[in-house]
Order: C-alpha cells, then structure tokens, then sequence
C-alpha cells in the first residue's frame, strides 16, 4: 500500500532477518515478531489523542534496528471506496484515484495518497476495485517517526486487506466474522486467498459485553441478518458458489458459535491461529491479529 511514500524511502538491507509488524488503532500499538517462521507477541502501548509520537518511538526501541516493518493501520486512520474500475493504464492508475474519488471520501484530492486492490468477480460484471484512501500530510509524519527511530517501513496496509491471511488459503468460501471490543463487526469472505466481500456493520461495538440472554433477545436476529445479507451478495451478486464454513474471532467465540449453529448456521467455529502464532492465547490474537495477518504473509512469500 501507499507507494508513493514507500518508493521513498531507503533500500532495505539484505541482511535483515526478523520482520516486525506495529498494528495502529486510535488508541494503542500492538507489536508483533516474526523470526525463522515463528511468531513472538512483544506488547503494546496505549497513548491518548494524537499523542502516538513518543509511545511508537519507545516501542521500536525495543527491537533490532533496520527491522523489516510492517504498519498497519485501523480504519480510524483510512478510508475505504469500492468502485468500478477506472478505464485507464496501471501505470496511470495511482494519479487518477484521488479524482476518482474525491467526492466519496473527507480529505482534499491534495492531500489523498490512495492505493487498490483489484476484487474478484465474474465476467460479467464491470471489473472493482477497492481502493484505500489516506492523508499525505499524516503519512509523510508517520514515515519521519520511524525513520528517525532507526527503522525501515517496507509497508503500510490497512486492516481490511489483510483478514484473508488469518486463514490457510483454500478453494471454498470461508466467511470470517471479526470483533475487536469497541469496534464494529468485520465481516469478510474469502477464497483461494483473496477477499471477495468485506464490510463493516453497525451496532455491534458492545458485542463483547453481551450476555447469552442480550443476544437471545434479539441482537443475535440482528447479527444473523447482517451474515445472511453478505452471503446472499456474495452468491447472487459475484455468482460465487454458497459460503462453506465461517469462522469467528471475538471474545465470546464459542457462545456466539454455538447460539449461530443453533440457529441454522451448520459450520461455525472460532478462528484458530495458523502454524506461526499456533503459540498466541485467543486474547493476544484478538487484540493484534491485523499485525498476525500481515507477517503471516510475509512468511508465505517466496524466499521467506
């Protein structure tokens, strides 16, 4: 992502071993290493306002200098547009988003650095992208900070891209149904390693603080709704064959689960870890799983 920034920076050195992953939320910075295929959890920080500055320099502080890091960012520093994809060069592409989009998103066109990924489809529909939208100005001070640590930025991704890689890749749909506490319901489906469908509900922020009878009562009608609404897109719109299985990342996983398949949602499991972070607890992955995602791709890329 944000290869306008990326572009800009230092060579990275061919002797870097361990790669590191820093997840940004509006609040916090979750820390994850990945050395020699293995996953270690190295903490977090919480820091108020738009005070991050100082907590991420102490934070990269504490891990090899001239680490390969990866950023990822939560929404509440990005924002997502999906459209029908522009009819001009890849080369042009990059220059064209911020017009594109310009009257769908908050930030000046001087001020966008934009990136996309193309979305499965079918040949019969006009080709989407999604595209992701972020402040230039706010970048280029997140770029200085790690710079000025001794760190080297080798991407910069938003959270949406990444849920994909929670999971082993396979032929079949899987729907993946991601609560953070205090945020929104992600949901996601995803086949043969790439996402197809992703959104975000609404209403859902309080769902960790749920009791079995509050979800009975009603919000679970909602929840189901919400699942059953992405997959009747998934199948009727993108001519995608039915979703097989779904699995949940959430605090209360395995009540949520069990009230869905009581419901008639027949394969319903809680998210397990892949072989990387097999040794991270169901909290730690909950709390950083979009730094998990990001380094698990990083150990599937060749030479890794």
């Amino acid at each position: 992502m944000l290869i306008k920034i990326i572009n800009g920076l230092k060579r990275i050195p061919k002797t870097q071993t361990a790669q590191i992953a820093v997840h940004m939320s509006s609040s916090s910075l979750r820390l994850v290493e990945l050395t020699k295929a293995t996953m270690s959890y190295r903490g977090s920080t919480d820091y108020t306002g738009e005070n991050w500055q100082q907590p991420l320099r102490t934070m990269l502080a504490e891990v090899a200098a001239n680490s390969r890091l990866h950023i990822v960012l939560s929404p509440d520093f990005y924002q997502l547009v999906q459209l029908d994809k522009p009819a001009v060069s890849d080369s042009e592409m990059l220059q064209a988003l911020p017009w594109q989009v310009k009257d769908l998103v908050s930030i000046t066109p001087e001020d966008i650095v934009a990136d996309y990924i193309d979305l499965p489809g079918n040949a019969a529909q006009p080709a989407k992208i999604n595209v992701v939208v972020a402040r230039l100005g706010w970048l280029k001070q997140l770029v200085t900070e790690v710079e000025q640590a001794g760190q080297t930025i080798v991407s910069i991704q938003p959270e949406e891209w990444l849920a994909a890689q929670l999971v082993e890749p396979a032929a079949h749909a899987t729907m993946l149904v991601i609560h953070q506490p205090e945020q929104e319901v992600l949901i996601q489906i995803v086949r043969d390693g790439m996402l197809y469908f992703s959104r975000r509900t609404r209403g859902f922020t309080g769902l960790h603080l749920s009791s079995a009878a509050e979800l009975r009562d009603g919000l679970l009608d909602r929840l189901q709704l919400e699942l059953q609404r992405s997959m009747d897109y998934f199948e009727s719109q993108l001519k995608q064959p039915p979703v097989r299985d779904i699995q949940l990342l959430m605090t209360q996983s395995a009540l949520i689960g069990e009230l869905l398949h009581n419901s008639g949602f027949t394969r319903v499991d809680a998210l397990a870890p892949r072989t990387t972070a097999a040794n991270f607890s169901v909290e730690q992955l909950l709390n950083c799983w979009p730094a998990v995602a990001v380094l698990n791709q990083c150990a599937m890329e060749p030479g890794k």
